[in-house]
């Protein structure tokens, strides 16, 4: 049976990411880290034969994907960007520092609700719904539509390569990969996976299985 490998990485560290500012669709670079984490990552799939590579449209992913595919033994493959694999916009908070959106949280929506998001089994769907309430003016999207929108990317994608058994990169963003990792019944690190790691999900018959979530070390496919 033909399965379709989806390695599915966070891009690396960036300035924003750096100076504990909230980045959605704002464009921002990798900093010396977030290049040194990709290049690791790209020694740990240097073996693995990549199909093809998406990202999103967004400059980090970019940027990932290139250091990643300079470490790999096993041949350069074509290289795509599609807009649905772009992070959530974080509508008036682009680019505001963690610690400035703090004190609007607690006045918008109160300790409690803040408190009560992060205990939740679907901690991501919760923090992009909280998000949206404090935008006040529903510009940010529905942790519903995110998943949807990722999922349908996967799938379009998914489409190119039916009955191959073939692997996939595909370079995106921290909240948006976690969210559907979520919805998988995933189990997600508290503040999203991590940057540079690979989570593996499979393909095969329409649905989506998850092999490993957040990894360094990879097994050879």
């Amino acid at each position: 049976m033909m399965t379709i490998h989806f390695y599915l990485v966070r891009h690396g560290q960036t300035r924003l990411n750096r100076s504990r500012r909230l980045q959605g669709t704002t464009n921002s670079p990798l900093t010396k880290k977030g290049q040194r984490m990709a290049k690791r990552l790209g020694k740990e799939l240097a073996q693995i034969k990549f199909t093809a590579v998406y990202t999103s449209d967004l400059l980090r992913t970019k940027e990932t994907a290139a250091l990643i595919l300079a470490e790999n033994k096993q041949g350069y493959p074509p290289v795509y960007s599609d807009p649905d694999l772009r992070e959530l916009s974080f509508g008036k908070f682009e680019e505001a520092n963690n610690m400035t959106v703090i004190p609007t949280a607690l006045r918008t929506l109160g300790l409690s609700k803040i408190i009560r998001a992060f205990a939740n089994e679907e901690h991501v769907a919760e923090l992009t719904e909280l998000f949206r309430t404090m935008d006040g003016e529903e510009e940010i999207e529905t942790s519903v539509h995110l998943e949807q929108r990722f999922r349908r990317a996967l799938e379009t994608i998914a489409q190119e390569y039916q009955g191959r058994d073939v692997n996939l990169l595909i370079v995106t963003h921290g909240l948006i990969l976690s969210n559907f990792i979520e919805s998988l019944n995933g189990d997600v690190p508290l503040f999203l996976v991590d940057n540079s790691r690979a989570s593996r999900i499979d393909y095969e018959q329409g649905k989506f299985k998850i092999i490993y979530i957040n990894q360094i070390k990879q097994k050879v496919k």
